[in-house]
């Protein structure tokens, strides 16, 4: 047998590893939840099949096709390009809400310390995401 399709395997066998592990722990502690079980059976299922996709020379012919696929890509792009903007609007409005915070609590020492650690984590974050926007962006003007 050959694998055709390393993408497809590597996400095969960890995903079959992960199922054979939940079912392990389940076996172990003899705790049969029914959610447990849907994510051990999704995870089997899902990890057995792209095992099967990766190693059928047809299947992985397809799979490559679908990824290459310029409609594909660019709904990729958009997506994680409309993901990265949320995420930072979302940092940028944690940080103006916890300064908010520690203004209007400023009586109290720990709650100050609280929201003081929210901003400088929430701007932190918001910098460097906005750095590598913007590194991103140079970088990409120079190859394009």
């Amino acid at each position: 047998m050959e694998i055709c399709h390393k993408k497809n395997c590597s996400e095969g066998v960890l995903l079959t590893g992960l199922g054979l592990l939940l079912l392990v722990t389940m076996l172990l502690k003899q705790s049969f939840r029914p959610k447990s079980v849907l994510i051990c059976t999704a995870a089997l299922l899902l990890g057995l099949g792209l095992l099967f996709r990766s190693l059928s020379r047809q299947c992985a012919r397809a799979d490559r096709l679908e990824e290459l696929d310029e409609r594909n890509l660019l709904i990729q792009l958009r997506s994680k390009g409309l993901a990265f903007t949320i995420v930072q609007n979302a940092l940028l409005v944690l940080c103006l809400l916890s300064a908010a915070g520690g203004v209007l609590r400023s009586g109290s020492r720990e709650a100050q310390l609280v929201f003081g650690g929210m901003l400088v984590l929430s701007g932190l974050l918001w910098f460097l995401s906005f750095l590598v926007e913007l590194l991103c962006g140079i970088h990409y003007e120079r190859r394009l």
